[in-house]
């Protein structure tokens, strides 16, 4: 099958490897000197160039950040991997025996992301599972405590605190900032006032799913 005849499947995504503006530096806030510096920022990157990772690499990214054998990072329907099999072609890679691709596609489509999404989310069952039902051997969620209506028993508390870091540093490789803990910590809040029966669970896998997804996570 040519590239060509699927070109009305795909849409480009440019705008997630194209530099956008950079936004017009804020006003001085009142009763501050102007000439005090602003307060430091991270460093931007100096090619301005991010790669999406692709599908090896994400697999083993996502692997290694949740300590998962690379064939349970995501199967559709327990046999086929994501990765390799299912999403290959969307993800960046190649299929030359299935599908004629031999070279990948020049830009990631429209449903790449809806994969991307899909490999994060089973990698966060995954590894959710695993630390609930085998709390001994937990890798980032252990210790952590849930109520009587399986909701997070504190969310201030350090067990909360030490999954949230583990997983920046897993998947990151960088300590999450005091902004990124608070959103995670708001995130079981807004969980449980869902219709969720596990909240609890539902906010590890969530608060995974954010890290791992996230642009910084995907590209390199």
């Amino acid at each position: 099958m040519r590239p060509d005849s699927l070109r009305v499947l795909f849409l480009s995504a440019a705008c997630a490897l194209t530099a956008c503006p950079s936004p017009a530096p804020s006003p001085t806030p009142p009763g501050q000197d102007p000439g005090t510096p602003p307060p430091a920022e991270l460093a931007r990157s100096s090619r301005n160039n991010p790669r999406f990772k692709g599908p090896e690499r994400l697999a083993s990214d996502f692997a290694a950040a949740l300590s998962l054998p690379v064939e349970q990072v995501c199967n559709e329907l327990g046999q086929y991997s994501c990765t390799a099999s299912v999403h290959t072609v969307a993800l960046g890679g190649v299929d030359p025996y299935g599908l004629g691709f031999y070279e990948p596609l020049p830009l990631t489509g429209v449903t790449t992301p809806i994969a991307v999404d899909r490999v994060a989310t089973a990698a966060c069952v995954r590894r959710v599972t695993l630390d609930v039902t085998l709390p001994a051997e937990a890798v980032i969620f252990g210790g952590i405590e849930l109520d009587s209506q399986g909701r997070l028993a504190s969310r201030e508390g350090e067990p909360v605190k030490n999954a949230i870091t583990a997983l920046y540093q897993r998947a990151l490789l960088r300590d999450p900032t005091e902004a990124e803990v608070g959103t995670l910590s708001q995130l079981a809040t807004d969980i449980e006032a869902s219709s969720s029966q596990a909240p609890g669970r539902d906010w590890m896998k969530a608060a995974c799913f954010v890290v791992l997804s996230s642009a910084e996570s995907i590209f390199f």
